[in-house]
């Protein structure tokens, strides 16, 4: 088995990849200095994926079907894998995001038993009846859950403008409707399909050795058969009719206070995956930074009128091809801060010398975030996406944002905002 490394000098870090017969994408970095090691196993599935084709065949499924698929997948018809990783003295857990679905552990010792029984419970599956129904029962109490916190239903009610009546504007979860429509069959046939090793990834760093690790997901994956991988095919965007998005919206729920979230939905230009997406996301997280972070000109000043408070954040997501933008939150003055938002967003960023010197602090900042998140291995291991981004870790993020210039983010907000993908959605309370 051929192992490629890659150095990164600049860190004194070593990233070695290493891909299996069957498909399976390894990569390990080593840190001598932790006590723990973790692992993360990903596949290629998320809540925005519900219409296929899959050769010949077409595959739709219900709301909300990777996050109950990862929840099943735990429980087997004689033993639990929480119990197993327990027993073995690691910690385990699971999330599932709109594109991707991703289990782990964090252990110090018992690496190869910890690492067998994460390749073993995700790859091995067992559906009955009777733990779909309980199952069904659970995630509904879930679902509910979530339909009482106000902010999670203040950020669904952005999704809803931004992606009308697309997959992206539902749950993660689904709805007790959907969710009620999953059956063992079901379950099974989806996870033939997208949890093929072709379709997933593992990544393992902490205090290992990269050769022996290697050598034992070989070992594991070499007693297992596979049927033929068929890339499915995502019928979403040829068979639907994408909607404008929702200019403003509202809803009246039990809150405290008003709150309000704006959203930017991108329909001007995205890279290609690979590094040049990367880079051009990097880039725009700099522009948002200067323009919307507590440090900022923008919202010392808008703190200072009253129009927000601490509860104010953005965030900038990127689901495969679909790049959004959300921020908001409690506002006594909710209409008078999306207005003054949408201004700043208009305007941009002109370069003069006081920006030049911001951006200046702005580029440390970033990089110093990447140095610190560089001392978490959760942090090393999830900020992995592949080949969205290039196969790119970490490593390669702090040595991009110390190459963006000032000119690169100037022109990146202006390609990414756009008066008619501008969203506004508000809470009243009751």
């Amino acid at each position: 088995m051929q192992i490629k490394e890659k150095a990164y000098s600049v860190f004194d870090e070593r990233l070695f990849s290493a891909t299996l017969a069957n498909g399976l994408q390894i990569n390990i970095l080593p840190k001598a200095d932790f006590q723990k090691t973790y692992a993360v196993f990903t596949t290629n599935l998320g809540s925005m994926d519900r219409n296929f084709r899959v050769g010949e065949q077409k595959l739709q499924i219900p709301a909300g079907t990777a996050h109950f698929l990862e929840h099943k997948l735990f429980e087997k018809a004689d033993y639990d894998a929480f119990q197993i990783f327990t027993r073995n003295g690691a910690d385990s857990n699971a999330f599932t995001s709109y594109s991707k679905t991703s289990y782990l552990f964090s252990a110090t010792s018992r690496l190869k038993e910890n690492l067998t029984t994460l390749l073993d419970f995700v790859q091995d599956p067992y559906f009955s009846s009777a733990s779909v129904a309980k199952e069904q029962g659970i995630i509904g109490q879930e679902i509910q859950m979530y339909n009482d916190d106000v902010d999670w239903q203040l950020y669904m009610g952005m999704m809803r403008n931004l992606f009308p009546k697309q997959a992206l504007s539902e749950d993660i979860a689904g709805t007790s409707t959907s969710i009620a429509q999953i059956t063992p069959e079901l379950l099974y046939k989806v996870h033939q399909v997208f949890y093929h090793p072709q379709n997933m990834h593992l990544f393992v760093t902490g205090n290992l050795d990269p050769q022996m690790v290697v050598d034992w997901v070989e070992e594991n994956q070499r007693q297992k058969q596979f049927t033929e991988f068929v890339q499915p095919v995502n019928l979403q965007k040829a068979e639907q009719k994408i909607l404008p998005v929702v200019e403003q919206s509202s809803a009246v729920c039990l809150a405290n206070r008003p709150k309000v979230m704006l959203g930017v939905r991108n329909n001007r230009y995205l890279p290609a995956p690979g590094l040049e997406r990367l880079k051009y996301l990097l880039t725009l997280d700099l522009g948002l930074y200067l323009l919307l972070s507590s440090s900022s000109k923008n919202y010392l000043k808008l703190y200072d009128e009253g129009l927000l408070d601490d509860t104010f954040g953005y965030d900038l997501n990127n689901e495969r091809d679909e790049l959004f933008l959300t921020m908001g939150g409690d506002s006594d003055h909710p209409q008078q801060l999306a207005a003054a938002l949408k201004e700043i967003l208009r305007q941009g960023l002109t370069d003069t010398p006081e920006l030049a010197a911001d951006f200046a602090l702005a580029k440390k900042e970033m990089y110093g975030r990447c140095i610190a998140r560089m001392n978490s291995l959760e942090a090393i291991a999830n900020s992995f996406e592949g080949a969205l981004y290039g196969n790119a870790t970490i490593f390669d993020e702090a040595q991009m944002f110390k190459e963006i210039s000032l000119t690169e983010v100037i022109e990146a907000l202006g390609q990414f905002v756009s008066e008619q993908v501008i969203s506004s959605f508000e809470i009243k309370p009751k």
